[in-house]
């Protein structure tokens, strides 16, 4: 699948799915490669703006509840907020970061075999077409 990421995956005989830690395997149990769909560039672009955002509107409503205090009873709401809204924005960054490192990899090796082509010789064709 283009674009995806590899995932290893330890399965046992029980069917229970561990990510894969160490290469070694025990005996009963069998690796298998799982390939997730990574976002494409926009929405991973899109990914890291929206939960830079969130962060800073999330520190942005905690100066706010220091600066002017809030009600005893929103403090509690505050809080969770401020915690709980970066932590949910955030959730697929690394998925986000792994897949523009990715693009940026594959564009890399690209120009490389491209480069590598431009200095192969030219050649006439052995029928002549």
């Amino acid at each position: 699948m283009p674009g995806g990421i590899l995932h290893a995956l330890n399965v046992s005989e029980a069917g229970d799915e561990k990510g894969l830690v160490r290469g070694d395997l025990q005996s009963g149990e069998q690796l298998v490669l799982v390939m997730r769909r990574s976002p494409g560039r926009v929405r991973a672009s899109l990914v890291l703006v929206v939960a830079f955002l969130t962060a800073l509107l999330s520190a942005a409503m905690c100066a706010a509840a220091i600066l002017a205090p809030a009600p005893a009873p929103a403090v509690p709401l505050v809080v969770a907020v401020c915690i709980g809204c970066p932590l949910f924005a955030g959730w697929e960054v690394p998925v986000a970061v792994a897949s523009l490192r990715a693009d940026r990899a594959g564009g890399r090796a690209l120009a490389r075999l491209r480069r590598t082509l431009e200095q192969l010789p030219e050649t006439e064709h052995p029928l002549g077409l």
